[in-house]
């Protein structure tokens, strides 16, 4: 059983439990040759904190070691405390042509060693294959995966994904293993896109296979050992990694480092701090197999350790556009990403904490950002102006520090304000909302940040309908505003961000429906800003400090109900639960029927019952695919509880 307990897109934080222990996500999982374990189990667990290890059945269903396996488990055989899982031989025969067992067998053999997960047997898929020649391995994945299932009795499946560099197929493979009763999905086949640092590639075949996996089950990506490509694989959804490298390395004298790997006869200083270093110098580690093996695992383990840091604080992708600096292809996978918008942006959250950083001009094709911008265009509705001032990027919270400049241009011209931002176009009257004011970015841009920054704002402006548009050039500028644009333009700020901002969250139309009424504003005495949206004496809305979106009230989502036709902005859960969320109770991904398809994780969500009578309002937690794929876990955290409708009293 997997749960999640948090997330950064499609990265999570999660505990994995198994027959022996809970296994914290993401994790790292050394791998013990039984012929030759560099750094014994016992130590793994109680030196390194490992949670996990894996090792290889096919090698421990050979020769001597067989009936000895066989006979002890191979818990007790590794003299391992935590939980083991085994491969199955598939690496082998894409190493040596072929393995001298079934999948049957080594199925029943992994049951019969109490493994704690047990690998099918898959074909292994290489890069170069053609379509027909990986649809036909693909074909016999599923059908050795459905074997499996049907004899693994207790044994937790892992299950194989496999397709080759083609993407149709990767997501055909992932979406029928994953139905089968498996426990961890496993992308195979990658080694030698690994190996050869074909980064992109490997961004498409783990995309790909994204596609088609249940959300629910965590992802292996089999032969990730090294800490370069950890970021980039958990941001894209990876939860468990394996690692052979730390001692294959150790053997040719290479030491491995975050950004990359180097021999350590070559190196004056490691420039680490780990115990191995520490103790024995670049000298004695250099020299030493058993001394270079613990250092390259600990710095395996930190590079792990780090990417759970990032997921919790909401800054994995930070972390991914830095490390996407070690290395060219590295690079060359972080851009691919931009074709990948869809995928990604579904598990994106609505904002994260703390402040957006500037990393690169990668940093604006952010799938957040690229929804802010379709959202822009869809959903917010120009307020009517004789023309458009446009100011350039600065200091943030543009409104305050602007202020000066708006407030000259207001009273002399008609026109509208927006900023030509890094992120996208940005309207004066949303630049609240997260990160539109929660940004770090350089006074000096790159010049591929400007040019993409100019595309945003061109296609922006084309569809806002305004006569023209004046860059802010200096003082200089009021002539022209006013001579293009006369007459004062008085402006209720207060007013027009919530229609803007209310438009923005819950879709064209949400305003209208929300501010229809008597409206009053209550506003901070200390900050100025909207702090509760009241409308016929009915709290509707309050502002969410931390990210300037609104928190939605009973009040307001029975209002947003009315207006937008079902799925529209609902959780629909079972009839057997509604008593619970009426009383303010979270909504548990067991118990969720259907949601609306646009539901991200950090929206306002109206729940409802099958007929769609509001119970309670909440903030989602996760998008609808995976609340409908996931048996444990919140789905939405509920802020308020709706009281059933009073019957009409009697006459």
């Amino acid at each position: 059983m997997f749960e999640v307990r948090e997330r950064d897109g499609l990265a999570r934080i999660g505990v994995l439990e198994t027959r022996h222990g809970r296994v914290r996500t993401p994790a790292l999982l050394p791998v013990v040759n039984p012929n030759r374990p560099i750094i014994p189990p016992r130590e793994l667990a109680e030196r390194f904190r490992a949670e996990i290890l894996i090792t290889n059945a096919y090698i421990l269903g050979q020769g001597e070691l067989r009936e000895k396996v066989l006979h002890e488990g191979v818990r007790t055989f590794l003299d391992f405390p935590g939980a083991v899982m085994t491969d199955s031989g598939a690496f082998q025969s894409h190493v040596y042509g072929d393995v001298r067992v079934t999948n049957a067998e080594v199925i029943e053999f992994q049951r019969a060693i109490g493994s704690d997960l047990g690998t099918m047997l898959d074909p292994f898929s290489e890069p170069e294959h053609d379509h027909a020649r990986a649809l036909a391995d693909v074909e016999e994945t599923v059908r050795r995966a459905a074997e499996a299932d049907r004899i693994k009795g207790d044994l937790a499946l892992v299950g194989a994904v496999q397709g080759g560099l083609h993407e149709d197929l990767r997501e055909r493979c992932a979406r029928e293993v994953s139905s089968l009763g498996i426990a961890i999905a496993a992308i195979g086949g990658v080694v030698p896109l690994l190996e050869s640092y074909r980064f992109a590639d490997l961004a498409r075949v783990i995309l790909a296979s994204k596609r088609g996996l249940d959300p629910s089950k965590p992802v292996h990506l089999f032969g990730a050992g090294h800490p370069i490509v950890f970021p980039l694989a958990a941001l894209l959804g990876c939860d468990l990694f394996d690692s052979a490298s730390y001692a294959k390395y150790a053997r040719d004298g290479r030491m491995m480092f975050p950004d990359g790997t180097r021999r350590a006869a070559d190196l004056v200083d490691a420039g680490c701090a780990c115990p191995a270093c520490a103790s024995h110098g670049i000298e004695g580690v250099a020299r030493d197999e058993r001394l270079l093996a613990e250092h390259n695992l600990r710095v395996c383990f930190a590079a792990i350790g780090e990417v759970r840091r990032a997921i919790a604080a909401g800054e994995l992708w930070e972390l991914v556009e830095r490390r996407a600096r070690a290395h060219p292809a590295l690079l060359d996978a972080l851009r691919e990403l931009r074709r990948h918008t869809d995928v990604l942006e579904e598990a994106e959250p609505l904002s994260r904490r703390g402040a957006l950083e500037y990393v690169g001009p990668e940093t604006a094709h952010r799938p957040i950002l690229a929804r802010y911008r379709r959202r822009l265009l869809e959903r917010h509705s120009p307020p009517p102006a004789k023309g458009l001032l446009v100011l350039p990027e600065g200091d943030r919270p543009y409104s305050d520090r602007r202020a000066a400049i708006v407030e000259r241009a207001l009273r002399v011209a008609d026109v509208h304000v927006v900023v030509k931002s890094l992120w996208g176009p940005v309207p004066l009257e949303l630049d609240h909302v997260w990160p539109l004011s929660q940004s770090l970015i350089p006074e000096r841009a790159d010049l591929e940040a400007l040019e993409a920054a100019e595309v945003f704002f061109r296609e922006w402006a084309a569809g806002a309908g305004y006569p023209f548009g004046l860059l802010w050039e200096g003082p200089g500028s009021l002539e022209e505003l006013a001579r293009r644009a006369p007459d004062p333009r008085a402006v209720d700020w207060n007013a027009l961000r919530v229609r803007a901002t209310a438009d923005l969250q819950f879709g064209r139309g949400a305003a209208d429906a929300l501010l229809a009424g008597d409206v009053r504003l209550v506003v901070s005495k200390n900050t100025g800003k909207v702090r509760n949206v009241v409308v016929d004496g009915e709290h509707v809305l309050s502002l969410r400090a931390e990210d300037g979106y609104f928190t939605l009230k009973a009040a307001g989502a029975r209002r947003l109900r009315a207006t937008f036709p079902a799925p529209r902005l609902r959780i629909v859960v079972d009839p057997d639960a509604v008593p619970f969320h009426r009383e303010g109770k979270n909504v548990m991904a067991k118990f969720v029927r259907d949601a609306d398809p646009g539901i991200r994780p950090g929206d306002e969500a109206i729940v409802v019952d099958p007929s769609d009578e509001v119970c309670a309002v909440a903030q989602a937690a996760m998008n609808r695919r995976e609340m409908l794929a996931f048996r444990r876990g919140v789905a939405a955290r509920v802020r308020e509880g709706v009281p059933p409708p009073t019957s009409a009293p009697p006459r």
